[in-house]
């Protein structure tokens, strides 16, 4: 059996039910968007993430944006915990040929956003490979009492997403099209993690589970699915779309629907909250979250598109498909 047999997620599963017996109690494993080890009032928050140049880059893709992708997915699994990030490591596999200049560039992408996450890079190492592969580990901290889970949704909570999503689908199009849609391809090349916001919903006291989206909205949902063991209703028509997503949609043959479900590469937060918890998200984050449905209960994930009820398809980006 090959890996392309059973897609990158099967495979996380199969390794999950492996080493589940040797996670302590006291600390949060593996399954969520990063591990949580505890240091007695705090979490330590620590995730891994690794990017390969002809896997995970475009050919537009500059050195200095390959440095501040890595970093950000890693800060972005942080973020979804609701953790302040302390700082993240980065081991780098280079070829032998890459010019010391370009070595250069990616570094200054790594320290870049990891100054405007408020954190810094601790360190790593170098080794010699055929290609670009980077490997950031992050690490951050969280209260006992504020850190996000996947798991914790309940039947009547409210689904929500911070920022808009669709615009990193839009931006590969563009890229891979011609379409010269600059905002969307910034968006995909330079995604931003949603540290501020991880902290904002972790202590409000009202979130009641959150993951980042980096895989697709209707992946993330059926991931938010499981791991609460509720299901969820999604109005399509409250999903937070830019009018770049529906120009590019339109450029590309494509259906809107596709970019903004099934592709991924926001990096945007998608959260469950106590309905009476409402004001306090809106006090202290204005507009910077959108409504897109509510949890209920049963297994089963449903599209809501101009009043009809479909089930909300289960694909979006998966490694080794």
């Amino acid at each position: 059996m090959k890996l392309s047999d059973i897609g990158e997620r099967d495979a996380v599963q199969r390794i999950l039910a492996e080493i589940a017996e040797t996670v302590s109690s006291t600390n949060i494993g593996p399954g969520d968007d990063a591990a949580a080890i505890d240091l007695g009032a705090i979490y330590l928050v620590a995730s891994t993430d690794m990017l390969a140049q002809k896997t995970h880059f475009l050919p537009q893709t500059s050195h200095h944006q390959m440095g501040w992708t890595v970093a950000a997915a890693n800060l972005s699994d942080i973020a979804a915990m609701g953790a302040k990030p302390i700082g993240m490591l980065v081991s780098m596999g280079l070829p032998r040929n890459l010019e010391f200049e370009s070595l250069d560039e990616i570094v200054q992408g790594i320290l870049d956003c990891c100054q405007e996450a408020g954190t810094e890079l601790l360190g790593g190492d170098t080794k010699e490979a055929s290609e670009i592969v980077l490997t950031g580990t992050a690490l951050g901290t969280v209260a006992k009492r504020s850190i996000l889970l996947r798991r914790g949704a309940q039947p009547g909570d409210l689904l929500a997403v911070t920022g808009t999503l669709g615009l990193a689908a839009a931006g590969y199009q563009s890229l891979t099209k011609g379409l010269n849609a600059k905002r969307a391809e910034r968006v995909l090349l330079e995604p931003r993690a949603r540290v501020k916001e991880g902290q904002m919903l972790s202590t409000s006291g009202a979130v009641t589970s959150c993951m980042d989206i980096s895989d697709g909205l209707a992946l993330s949902v059926h991931a938010l699915s499981e791991a609460s063991r509720v299901g969820f209703e999604v109005d399509f028509g409250a999903v937070p779309v830019e009018k770049e997503v529906l120009e590019v949609a339109k450029q590309a043959g494509m259906k809107a629907e596709d970019l903004v479900l099934y592709f991924g590469g926001d990096y945007q937060l998608l959260f469950t909250f106590k309905q009476e918890g409402l004001n306090i998200l809106r006090s202290r984050m204005g507009n910077a979250f959108t409504v897109i449905g509510r949890a209920k209960a049963g297994a089963d994930n449903v599209l809501i598109k101009q009043g009809r009820m479909t089930q909300l398809e289960r694909r979006g980006y998966e490694h080794f498909c």
